[in-house]
């Protein structure tokens, strides 16, 4: 005879936006774009909508099938360098512009006033957004004709012989005729160095584009932080995240019909679309909470270049009113751009070490004082761990273990003791 029995139990039930929210917040850039297209794609009531720099009537929304190697072309993989970049609007716009005026082989052959005047852009700005854009990689893009391109990858060469970019601003003409002998007479060259001037012109790239041959990976920030005009600090995101909508026109379509299957259909359609929307609008809020966070705990850092003031995830979620959980994806493999330089999210958090004078101080800190310790020790007789931690316990009232001093110390790239040793 069977043993029935009941058992009462508790288990954790996610739900569909949770998990939705859980994986957008790990994912970032063309990742996160990937997602949307799959969400998407088997959701054909949903349709996606990419930004574009270009004139309003040239932008519209783009369905999602017409979108072949977003991340493999020349032209996003100069935007995606472009969007780092912490410049006027109308330089960026202008640097924009080009970058969609390229042509296949990635020179730039339009006419940069014409092109600057339907969008209402002097020939400065156009100026400058053409210089930006034959800065970025591959070296030469942008460039006007040949000669600029050969020159533009020849200053940008670490190892460009003496006289290479000489001989291109003077006697172009020349070498494209391969009159060397005339170029070595006026260069003043020996035979070994225009041969080394031959063979550098060997390797540079006819077209630029053609540079590209593979995916090459990028440290791209997702947010930036910056002063205002009134000198306050504020954020802006930099991800170039597309719009997902919903096709209102194909529901009620669709509902007209009356069919019970169909309807039941299209309601989960609009259910996952709203799932997915919900969950989009949670991760952006998430991130701008808790880098609207960081800023405020550490504005001497980013206003006057103090040190850190000691700062854990917990304290955010405490401030924030967000999950200990959501605030470590948050930070995880995220990046911010400060002053033109990327920082680690991370980098900003900061471990508490108790201290007499300031009540606690960050490991930012300890790290300093330790630095400051070593490079004022007799090398004769250089502190050991034991030694910095007593000093720091002594002159600075802040209490660190021997073991804690080693890893900081580590964290410096500082030898032990003997090994520093005179």
């Amino acid at each position: 005879m069977s043993n029935l029995s009941l058992k009462l139990e508790q288990k954790a039930k996610i739900l569909q936006v949770q998990r939705l929210t859980i994986q957008m917040l790990a994912l970032h850039g063309q990742d996160l774009v990937d997602f949307l297209q799959e969400k998407v794609t088997a959701n054909p009531l949903m349709d996606i909508c990419y930004h574009d720099v270009r004139a309003d009537e040239e932008k519209g929304r783009k369905a999602i099938e017409n979108v072949h190697n977003h991340g493999a072309s020349l032209e996003a993989k100069l935007m995606a360098q472009l969007r780092v970049q912490t410049l006027p609007k109308p330089v960026m716009l202008a640097a924009g512009l080009v970058i969609g005026s390229l042509d296949a082989k990635g020179f730039f052959q339009g006419d940069l006033a014409s092109l600057g005047r339907a969008y209402q852009l002097g020939p400065a700005d156009m100026e400058k957004g053409l210089a930006l854009v034959q800065s970025f990689d591959p070296p030469g893009i942008a460039a006007r004709d040949l000669r600029e391109a050969l020159l533009i990858q020849t200053r940008r060469a670490r190892k460009a012989p003496r006289q290479a970019e000489a001989l291109l601003e003077k006697h172009y003409d020349d070498f494209l005729q391969g009159k060397w002998q005339k170029i070595q007479a006026s260069l003043g060259l020996s035979d070994s160095e225009l041969r080394d001037i031959r063979d550098f012109f060997k390797s540079l790239s006819l077209q630029p584009a053609s540079q590209i041959v593979q995916e090459e990976v990028y440290i791209r920030p997702d947010i930036e932080i910056y002063c205002d005009a009134k000198g306050q600090l504020t954020q802006r995101s930099l991800e170039d995240i597309p719009d997902v909508y919903f096709r209102d026109d194909l529901y009620d379509q669709y509902a007209a019909r009356g069919d019970k299957e169909i309807l039941d259909y299209i309601r989960k359609a609009r259910r996952d679309f709203t799932d997915l929307a919900s969950a989009l609008a949670y991760r952006h809020h998430s991130i701008e909470q808790v880098v609207a966070c960081l800023m405020d705990r550490q504005k001497d850092y980013f206003l006057h270049h103090r040190s850190l003031r000691p700062l854990r995830q917990k304290d955010i979620a405490a401030d924030t009113q967000l999950s200990t959980a959501t605030v470590s994806r948050v930070c995880r493999h995220r990046y911010v751009l400060f002053e033109g330089r990327i920082y680690p999210l991370q980098s900003f958090l900061a471990t508490a070490y108790p201290s007499d004078t300031e009540g606690s101080v960050s490991d930012k800190v300890v790290m300093e004082k330790i630095a400051a310790l070593v490079a004022g020790e007799d090398k004769s007789h250089p502190y050991s761990d034991q030694d910095l931690s007593e000093c720091l316990a002594l002159s600075d009232r802040i209490s660190v273990a021997r073991r804690t001093v080693t890893k900081l110390r580590q964290k410096l790239n500082i030898p032990n003791s003997r090994i520093r040793r005179l």
